[in-house]
């Protein structure tokens, strides 16, 4: 019975280690990646102005 519980322990410590082994090596993959994208200045867009819209009740002053 302890025999096989042992299996179980070693199976997922094994398990979690390759994981975090995976996971290590794809970060890296990632951040070499993006150090490979150009780094541009971000383009700033701006929304359109509006025309000025006269408000003729302000106009029309005694």
């Amino acid at each position: 019975m302890w025999g096989w519980i042992a299996w179980i322990v070693v199976a997922l410590a094994v398990w979690v280690a390759v994981a975090a082994f995976v996971g290590v090596l794809l970060g890296r993959a990632v951040r070499r990646r993006d150090r490979q994208v150009p780094e541009d200045e971000p383009v700033r867009v701006f929304p359109p102005s509006r025309p000025s819209v006269e408000n003729p009740v302000h106009e029309q002053r005694p």
